[in-house]
């Protein structure tokens, strides 16, 4: 940025946050609604990529305890569908009042060959009161067929859409958010592996230096590029990457389902949706999104889909039904084992603090961790800045 362009006083804040996807956004909620003074920066539109292509499944950690026992990972979800339930009920620290409850619960199903495996467990002790059988009577539309020989369980793990979350989440903090672009109307100052400020370019030519108590790096995969930036090698990411197979066919019934098969995975994760010219989408997860799902190109991943479609549910016609897929990464703190971390992830380093929700889910846990390592400064009120405001993404399904 030009020595000669003209200069603003320095804005102070409590908290810059860099990223505007879920956790960015859902932790500035949390820390604005608790007096702190905040920024949010973004150089996309919100919840592109990762946040927006979630599923929306608020987890208590019944999906990763399919091979028939409770993880660590579904200890640390277990308390995620009350904290949400309360948001969505415009309780608590954010209000998601006006975001969309796309189901209440999922129906659990399992494969030929593992019912009696599906009944011992998820009928257990552990599971009383988070899981319960199905009457027959009670099948939803999508199973209420004499070809399904299996049971069904239903398991009190909401499923919100995301867009209208991050949307909700985005009206939230609006007038503290605003677009950049690196490189070109901000930049990082850094020392020894701390920042020093911020500096912005308003649209005025005017340049602006930004100083925080202290800065949340949460932008997801661009976690790393802002770790290098500042001079920083830990926390070391991970990605993990997807393989999302989507039908769309005017007329499917709801499908919100976790099926259980015969490994420790589930083999689909279904989500029903809307897209933006009112036909029903399948957004399909689970087993077939990864590792093999992800080594096959579109072509191939759609004929394995729809080769798994009519071997478990065959009275399903899908005949005339559109299929894509969207390709992405989960971005996350590097393990030893390259599996995902059992709950959000936050690390402090001097003014630095570094985030990974870990899962769209975990979101809130992954605010207080931010709010219990951020001291209220008062840095007062800043006058605003002169940037453009980010639009908000677009789903999978209605991506061009």
């Amino acid at each position: 940025m030009s020595s000669e362009a003209p200069r603003s006083a320095p804005r102070v804040y409590d908290t810059v946050i860099l990223g505007g996807g879920i956790a960015a956004l859902w932790t500035a909620n949390v820390l604005k609604n608790a007096g702190h003074s905040i920024l949010v920066l973004t150089n996309s539109p919100l919840g592109q990529g990762q946040s927006l292509a979630a599923q929306g499944v608020i987890h208590g950690g019944l999906k990763y305890a399919v091979g028939g026992k409770l993880t660590d990972s579904s200890e640390a979800l277990a308390a995620m569908p009350a904290r949400w339930l309360a948001a969505l009920r415009g309780e608590g620290p954010v209000d998601l009042s006006g975001a969309r409850l796309l189901s209440d619960h999922q129906v659990m199903w399992s494969l030929p060959g593992v019912v009696s495996r599906t009944v011992s467990f998820f009928g257990s002790k552990a599971l009383r009161g988070r899981s319960a059988a199905i009457a027959r009577e009670e099948y939803p539309a999508v199973f209420d067929t004499a070809a399904y020989k299996g049971k069904l369980f239903r398991i009190d793990e909401p499923v919100v859409d995301p867009v209208s979350v991050l949307r909700e989440l985005g009206q939230g903090v609006a007038e503290e958010t605003q677009l950049i672009e690196w490189g070109k109307n901000a930049t990082i100052q850094s020392a020894e592996g701390q920042i020093t400020s911020l500096t912005l370019r308003e649209d005025s030519g005017a340049v602006v230096p930004v100083i925080a108590a202290r800065y949340l790096l949460s932008a997801g995969a661009d976690n790393s590029t802002l770790l290098t930036e500042i001079g920083l090698s830990h926390p070391a990411m991970q990605l993990r990457p997807l393989h999302q197979l989507i039908l769309r066919k005017r007329g499917l019934p709801d499908f919100f389902s976790v099926c259980v098969g015969t490994g420790p995975k589930p083999p689909l994760v279904s989500t029903t949706h809307v897209d933006r010219e009112g036909r029903t989408v399948w957004y399909i997860g689970g087993n077939i999104a990864e590792q093999e799902g992800v080594a096959r190109d579109e072509a191939d991943q759609i004929a394995a889909g729809q080769a798994l479609f009519e071997k478990v549910m065959p009275w399903i016609d899908l005949s005339d039904a559109e299929w894509f897929t969207w390709r992405g990464n989960r971005a996350e703190p590097l393990t030893s084992t390259g599996d995902r971390p059992p709950g959000a992830f936050c690390e402090r380093i001097g003014n630095v603090l570094v985030a990974w929700p870990t899962k769209f889910a975990l979101a809130p846990d992954l605010a207080d961790q931010v709010l219990r390592a951020s001291e209220k400064a008062s840095a007062g009120s800043n006058p605003p800045l002169s940037l453009p405001r980010p639009t908000l993404g677009k789903a999978p399904w209605d991506l061009p």
